[in-house]
């Protein structure tokens, strides 16, 4: 019995490791509400002086208050967010104003490309109004001009000393036509002017400059005309004369714009007329094709399957 009650007394004994030596700490947390143990206790006023672990609880628990005093409060962690929110709320206007002029800015960028593009599709619409306007006067234009040239016929081939007998140019046109007309050479032909045309840096040196004269009757230089274009061996002095329709300088340029077309033509042997003043017709298969413009030329190709080529306007 002696042993037992000594091991129980032995085993009811704190020691240094038992939570009894730690009690100074829970009051930390909150009072001891165990009757038994508050009763066991002595008096905090008769331990507090002399227990050297109430004076090291005291110390950490001064500690301890100080650290919690230095801890923000509420109040504080308020203002301090208070105060972060205000920050970001300033910086979000300003940002909020920059982006707002920048929309102004785009906004005002946009419009002006808006009207900058309506400005541009009105131009560009002026702009073909006018090219028309301007190619249909200078049809017009070419048309008055070849009108002026109706009685007007362009010899080529005659030597330049051809006229050194006479001194002029009338009295070998008159010999030639009259050759022409089948008719004795003294035949009397009323001629409103000649002269030999204006000579090209393009010609060969050795080419007689070309004759060109206007007939007073109408229907005689037409009847010279198609006899010339019937007759292939006109010659004088040796050197083959060629009679053509006098043109207008615009309507030769566009009929050698032309020329890739007609010799087209020539290679598969179809044959063409230029009707005046300037159209380019093909009757084939009992259908008329006609160039008039520069418009009329893809289609011509095409119905007579001609090779594209590049016309200039």
């Amino acid at each position: 019995m002696a042993s037992k009650k000594q091991r129980n007394a032995t085993g009811n004994a704190p020691t240094a490791d038992t939570p009894a030596a730690k009690t100074s700490l829970r009051r930390y947390f909150g009072e001891q509400t165990d009757p038994q143990r508050r009763d066991k206790m002595a008096p905090a006023a008769q331990t507090r002086g002399t227990s050297p672990m109430a004076s090291e609880g005291s110390t950490e628990d001064h500690e301890i208050r100080t650290l919690l005093t230095q801890l923000p409060s509420k109040s504080d962690l308020a203002a301090m967010f208070q105060k972060l929110e205000d920050s970001f709320s300033e910086k979000l206007q300003a940002v909020n104003a920059d982006v707002q002029q920048l929309k102004a800015r785009v906004q005002d960028l946009e419009e002006e490309t808006e009207n900058t593009n309506k400005q541009w599709a009105e131009s560009y619409t002026t702009q073909e109004t006018h090219a028309e306007a301007i190619r249909y006067l200078q049809r017009r234009l070419e048309d008055v001009d070849n009108r002026g040239c109706q009685n007007n016929l362009r010899v080529r081939g005659i030597p330049e000393s051809a006229e050194g007998f006479t001194e002029n140019p009338i009295q070998v046109l008159t010999t030639l036509f009259n050759r022409i007309l089948a008719r004795p050479n003294d035949t009397a032909i009323t001629f409103d002017r000649a002269h030999r045309a204006t000579g090209s840096r393009n010609l060969p040196p050795d080419r007689p400059r070309d004759l060109i004269c206007r007939i007073h009757n109408f229907p005689l230089k037409e009847e010279i005309f198609r006899k010339a274009r019937q007759n292939k061996e006109l010659t004088i002095d040796g050197q083959l004369v060629t009679v053509f329709q006098d043109l207008a300088p615009s309507t030769l340029q566009a009929r050698r714009a032309l020329r890739p077309i007609t010799q087209a033509l020539l290679e598969r042997q179809i044959k063409f007329r230029w009707n005046f003043p300037f159209a380019l017709t093909v009757n084939l298969q009992k259908k008329t094709h006609t160039i008039s413009s520069p418009e009329d030329v893809s289609e011509f190709q095409r119905e007579l399957k001609l090779p594209p080529s590049d016309v200039e306007d």
